[in-house]
């Protein structure tokens, strides 16, 4: 009877011991710890840290010079709601914004459609197309500064030829944001190329054949087929456009200097002159939380809405 006890039943699979257990869970656990510690110490570092100190700054009254810095609470904040200045950069970095939006994106989603055809020389086409986002701003802002020169610029001496007197393009205020404008969207326009092509690259190409084999024409292909497809690359390139736009500064730099009279002024302009112009570091840095605060909001919204309208695969 004794030994009949002592059988153990095959069929019961004996159970891990709860130490080697929970010892291979704390392993997993510090073996993700360590891998996560290293980029978690890089972001606290240089965002995390950087973006709580803007933030007390901008309570503060200091010129940067001053060894005694002063809390005067919302004050700065005050100061930016009643400074035209500032409303006049908040208008300009929205123009730019909405320019790039209805402009650079449509513009790249024609030329990667243009590029999905795989016609002829594509690769060199994408490739010169591309080429402007990896010129420094600074170096094609000073190319563009001559070429929209009042007197002596290539556009004014085209304008010329067809009999029409080109406007001083970078010292007439309506027409020196529109400068910004065109040099920014030849600049970015390659790069929503490419996102763009990417998604349309991904576009499983049996749905579109089914689609023109039941007479679906190409634009009812493209629409019904192609759009919804494209949908995640196309939020994609919305929020990173209106971010990219939001932080325009080396053109209005190198190109206008805010000018005439800050018709050209951007929001990060505003903070570099308040900032590093007119060392008043409180405003800057009030400007630099608003600016976190609108692009903050900005994608919340984005999200929330991308939600109706992305389709995911």
């Amino acid at each position: 009877m004794n030994q009949a006890n002592e059988i153990v039943n095959p069929a019961v699979e004996p159970t891990r011991p709860r130490v080697v257990v929970q010892a291979k869970s704390s392993l997993y656990r510090f073996t993700h710890w360590a891998f996560f510690a290293p980029a978690m110490f890089f972001i606290t570092v240089f965002i995390f840290v950087p973006a709580v100190y803007v933030v007390y700054l901008s309570l503060l009254h200091w010129n940067l010079l001053s060894s005694h810095p002063k809390f005067v609470g919302l004050r700065n904040y005050l100061y930016l709601f009643h400074d035209s200045n500032f409303h006049t950069a908040l208008i300009n970095s929205g123009i730019v914004s909405a320019a790039m939006v209805f402009i650079a994106l449509p513009i790249g989603l024609g030329l990667a459609t243009l590029a999905d055809l795989g016609l002829r020389g594509t690769p060199v086409y994408r490739t010169i197309i591309f080429s402007p986002y990896v010129i420094p701003l600074v170096a094609s802002g000073l190319i563009w500064s001559l070429l929209f020169n009042g007197s002596t610029g290539l556009v004014n001496a085209v304008l010329h030829l067809f009999g029409i007197a080109g406007p001083n393009w970078l010292g007439t205020s309506p027409y020196a944001l529109i400068s910004v404008i065109v040099v920014t969207v030849w600049q970015f326009t390659g790069y929503y190329m490419l996102i763009f092509l990417g998604g349309l690259q991904g576009v499983p190409a049996a749905l579109k054949e089914a689609a023109r084999v039941d007479g679906a024409g190409t634009w009812r292909v493209f629409r019904s087929i192609t759009l919804p497809a494209l949908s995640p690359s196309i939020f994609f390139a919305v929020v990173v456009c209106i971010i990219q736009s939001l932080q325009t500064f080396d053109q209005v730099y190198v190109m206008t200097e805010g000018g005439p009279d800050g018709s050209t002024t951007t929001l990060v302009y505003y903070i570099f002159e308040q900032g590093f112009g007119m060392y008043n570091i409180g405003p800057a840095t009030a400007a630099s939380v608003v600016l976190l605060v609108i692009l903050a909001v900005l994608t919340f919204v984005q999200l929330r809405v991308s939600q109706r309208w992305v389709v995911e695969e």
